[in-house]
């Protein structure tokens, strides 16, 4: 087992692949010279690193046309490499206190879930409104929250029947609370996108909330965003 987890820890911890898992964090797939440019590495080594993902099992490879795409083996392994960010120690907690927080650690993507101070925010309102409760390590729909989703009109029984789980508490790095993971989470970013509620920055894993976001975040969890 310390061999195994030696090499899975020297797999991800070197600096120019943590840059390209890094960017795979945003849940979308992206071929090898993307890859590249982001780690700002040639072509052929970034080869060499993507077969080492690839064999170590981090990453998977997809062929479309004459294209190759990589993105996380599964949404598991894209949650383990996100969770890391957390042992990071906090930096000048005092003076970051005082400041608005802003960029991706105010609203970001987590693989394919929401993330951040938002992503916090939201799960807070969720639990506060008792839409949701948490129950050890997943959150509960109330009957409250199947009527809100519904009214949204999120299908609950669609998320539920995906092969993964629904949801759960995800740990997030820079606000050391938690946000919502799992199909649920997936599925209310993918509504908040569809309806222009939130917008993603390309390239980047920062999330823009739209006026109409702000409003409707207002209207249905009484939160208010910048």
């Amino acid at each position: 087992m310390e061999d195994s987890f030696s090499e899975i820890a020297a797999l991800i911890g070197d600096k120019t692949r943590a840059k390209m898992l890094s960017s795979l964090l945003d849940g979308r797939a992206y071929t090898s010279t993307e890859l590249a440019i982001f780690a700002d590495i040639s072509k052929q080594s970034c080869s060499n690193h993507l077969l080492k993902l690839v064999n170590g099992g981090i990453l998977k490879v997809e062929k479309q046309g004459r294209h190759k795409y990589y993105r996380f083996a599964d949404d598991k392994t894209a949650t383990v490499i996100e969770s890391i960010a957390y042992l990071l120690p906090p930096r000048n907690a005092p003076q970051e206190n005082k400041i608005a927080v802003k960029g991706i650690k105010y609203a970001r993507t987590c693989y394919d879930h929401f993330a951040g101070k938002v992503g916090v925010d939201i799960t807070r309102a969720m639990v506060d409104m008792e839409l949701i409760v948490r129950k050890e390590d997943q959150f509960s729909i109330t009957n409250n929250g199947n009527e809100w989703f519904e009214h949204l009109g999120i299908d609950l029984n669609l998320l539920r029947n995906k092969k993964r789980k629904f949801a759960f508490p995800c740990l997030d790095w820079s606000e050391r609370k938690f946000h919502i993971g799992g199909a649920l989470g997936a599925g209310f970013l993918i509504f908040m996108l569809e309806n222009d509620w939130i917008r993603r920055i390309q390239h980047s894993r920062v999330i823009t909330i739209t006026s109409k976001g702000r409003s409707e975040l207002k209207k249905n969890l009484n939160l208010e965003v910048k």
